[in-house]
């Protein structure tokens, strides 16, 4: 154990984060008390192979693996064990994404892949480009995958150049609480992102206005997960 920090920002969420060994959980201060949330890291994972872009010839063989191209599963993954009682191993949803066809294009499509996994654990799902349906999805206890589009004319994508998930975990009026599984030290701080999203002990924080703009250019912008009650 390394050390806990509590730590409240903007009122999102009160959180708290632990570090054991080489992994990572964090762990958010509910009001029925602590909850663990698993957070991967893509970029730890250079060495897990991952294929994709298949329909078009696949790609370069540096661009073969989770560091490269996993954000899709390593937010399902992370989304599965806040959301269930089951952990779902990264090399799973690798496997699956290829037996389903989600990885024929560049990455994953989770327009393919979520559905599946949330049949698989039990899970409602469902898409928006909404913001405010999205709010009322987080504030019922659902979590969210966000599909950020990256660069464009005039625009300079904050969390990605290219193309990315990232998982939202809470919201309240003006704020999203996100998971960035490609988060690295001076991520926001680049040009055409500086001021637009901070780091907090590994969670990330943006304006609803930056989250929206960010996932404009795809559709849809949200995948929403949920528990079945």
């Amino acid at each position: 154990e390394d050390g806990i920090r509590d730590t409240s920002v903007t009122g999102v969420r009160r959180v708290l984060f632990r570090s054991i060994g080489k992994s990572k959980a964090w762990y958010m201060r509910q009001s029925e008390g602590a909850v663990v949330m698993k957070y991967i890291n893509q970029l730890e994972h250079r060495d897990i192979p991952y294929e994709h872009n298949l329909d078009h010839g696949g790609v370069p063989e540096e661009k073969r693996n989770v560091a490269a191209a996993g954000c899709g599963p390593s937010c399902l993954c992370m989304m599965v064990d806040a959301l269930t009682l089951s952990t779902y191993e990264l090399t799973d949803c690798l496997k699956l994404s290829n037996e389903v066809g989600a990885n024929r294009e560049i990455g994953t499509s989770l327009k393919i892949l979520g559905p599946v996994v949330a049949e698989r654990f039990n899970l409602n799902y469902g898409e928006t480009s909404d913001l405010n349906e999205l709010k009322a999805h987080l504030a019922k206890g659902g979590l969210a995958i966000a599909n950020s589009g990256g660069d464009r004319e005039g625009y300079t994508g904050v969390f990605t150049h290219g193309g990315h998930y990232i998982l939202v975990v809470s919201a309240d009026d003006n704020e999203a609480c996100i998971l960035d599984p490609s988060y690295k030290e001076g991520k926001y701080e680049e040009p055409g992102r500086d001021g637009k999203a901070r780091a907090v002990d590994g969670f990330v924080y943006c304006s609803l206005k930056v989250l929206a703009e960010d996932c404009a250019n795809r559709t849809p912008s949200y995948y929403l997960f949920s528990r079945k009650h």
